[in-house]
């Protein structure tokens, strides 16, 4: 490793905890109660959809049955990792099974 290299790298590792640092700092200040504690506490799930939506949008059938097993097992479990699992699993699977 050269000595840039292993400079461009520190900078790079301090400016990512700096970021972790701050958002943790300014996530303290954020409020936890009323709307917008719970628009906060929905973030991360609308953030996922609008990721997986076009792809489901775009895709085919494995994509779709994976979308109906990930609401499935999200209503039933409540689980964000089950979830996730779940449709990867329907989606690789039904990907092997129909060659696509």
């Amino acid at each position: 490793m050269t000595a840039d290299s292993a400079i461009a790298l520190a900078a790079l590792a301090l400016a990512a905890f700096a970021l972790r640092g701050g958002g943790m700092m300014l996530g303290s200040l954020m409020p936890s109660t009323g709307k917008a504690g719970q628009f906060l506490r929905e973030l991360p799930g609308t953030i996922m959809m609008s990721l997986a939506a076009p792809i489901v949008a775009s895709g085919g059938p494995p994509e779709w049955i994976g979308a109906a097993v990930c609401g499935v097992v999200a209503w039933f479990t409540r689980s964000l990792l089950g979830t996730m699992a779940a449709g990867l699993a329907t989606v690789w699977l039904l990907r092997q099974i129909l060659g696509s």
